[in-house]
């Protein structure tokens, strides 16, 4: 699982994990290339090796999230987006993440519960952490909590000039320079690693600051040392 600041490059993350899965000869299923309504269910797709996943989805309630909850003119609030994301989230770990995970296959993911753990408690008209931490979509994704977790480092300043100059229109909280500081904080602080790592997950984390080739180098080095044979 990557996971991480919103302009902090784990595109970049994922991209060396993909580039690892082609050099290996992988069969590889990618979430982005879905086209059906529904979301995908594993028996449909059992062939292949890799899966490479995102959250929100696009399908069902992850097409809520993005297109209707994610509105910037008439806001949702974070208890909303807390629960729309959970049970989006637990939609896709039943209908694939499980059982692909019980037929040995690969998943990368690209965001996760972490996500919700970081973002959710602190957004306007939200719920405590341990509330997030309850539903159930949630506590399913932390029951098959990732065997590596890379959590990106940059600072907030850069990550907004990044959000900035990818679009022009605003991103809301997201564009909002303390709103993205307390972000990194929280995705910095101990309990998140800890509460992963109680889970058997391994805490990564990847310095995504300076050029991108830079940043493609220590992605590759670390993604080379995680996934050490294919």
């Amino acid at each position: 699982m990557v996971d991480g600041l919103t302009g902090s490059g784990k595109s970049t993350i994922m991209n060396a994990v993909h580039g690892w899965a082609v050099a290996c000869g992988h069969r590889i299923w990618r979430l982005q290339d879905w086209k059906e309504p529904a979301p995908p269910r594993f028996e449909d797709i059992a062939d292949y090796d890799v899966y490479f996943t995102y959250e929100p989805t696009r399908s069902w309630v992850g097409s809520a999230i993005r297109y209707e909850l994610s509105r910037e003119d008439e806001p949702y609030g974070g208890e909303e987006l807390a629960h729309a994301f959970a049970l989006d989230r637990e939609i896709s770990y039943r209908r694939l993440i499980i059982p692909a995970l019980k037929a040995g296959k690969t998943i990368i993911q690209d965001r996760g519960v972490g996500s919700s753990l970081v973002y959710q408690p602190v957004m306007p008209r939200s719920v405590p952490l341990e509330t997030v931490l309850a539903l159930p979509g949630n506590k399913l994704a932390l029951l098959h909590a990732p065997d590596a977790l890379i959590l990106t480092r940059l600072d907030a300043e850069v990550a907004m000039e990044r959000i900035r100059a990818r679009c022009d229109d605003s991103k809301g909280v997201f564009a909002d320079l303390n709103f993205i500081k307390t972000q990194g904080e929280r995705f910095a602080s101990a309990w998140l690693k800890e509460l992963f790592e109680t889970q058997g997950t391994r805490v990564l984390e990847l310095d995504t600051g300076g050029t991108l080739k830079e940043s493609q180098t220590r992605a590759t080095e670390l993604i080379e040392e995680i996934l050490t044979t294919c």
